[in-house]
């Protein structure tokens, strides 16, 4: 039987289970630097682009990890490798340029504050760009192809 990828992952807990930890983790993580959970959802709600591109980073995030996962040890006749590196950079570039409001202090110590002035006011560029990262290299794990279903 042939499944997509994308879809027969979830059957799984090891994939599954990456894919529900990084979403959670990559969404909470800001709440440690704003100093809680009150000033982590005031952030989100004055910033509309948070509130959709931000979650998708980091669901896609979570499903390149899954999806990586399931290939190497699940599905090892999949090439887990051709998208690995992409859906990284697409993460970092979602995450920390792009959407994360409190890796713009962290940033803040490597950079000048001209640089990131200019960071801030182009974030929802950068979290578009992670985005088509993320899905391209979702599309080059072969998520979206139909493929031999993995072993139990």
């Amino acid at each position: 039987m042939t499944r997509l990828p994308l879809f027969a992952m979830w059957r799984h807990r090891l994939p599954a289970g990456l894919v529900i930890a990084t979403t959670a983790i990559i969404i909470a993580w800001p709440a440690i630097p704003l100093g809680g959970l009150d000033n982590w959802a005031l952030v989100y709600a004055n910033t509309p682009y948070l509130l959709v591109l931000y979650p998708l980073v980091a669901l896609l995030s979570g499903i390149v990890l899954g999806l990586f996962a399931y290939q190497k040890w699940l599905a090892p006749s999949c090439a887990a490798g051709n998208g690995a590196k992409l859906g990284v950079s697409g993460s970092v570039v979602g995450v920390f340029l792009g959407a994360c409001p409190a890796c713009i202090p962290t940033i803040a110590v490597l950079l000048p504050l001209g640089v990131n002035v200019f960071l801030s006011r182009v974030a929802p560029f950068f979290s578009g760009l992670a985005v088509a990262m993320l899905l391209f290299a979702i599309f080059r794990m072969s998520g979206f192809r139909r493929v031999p279903e993995a072993r139990t």
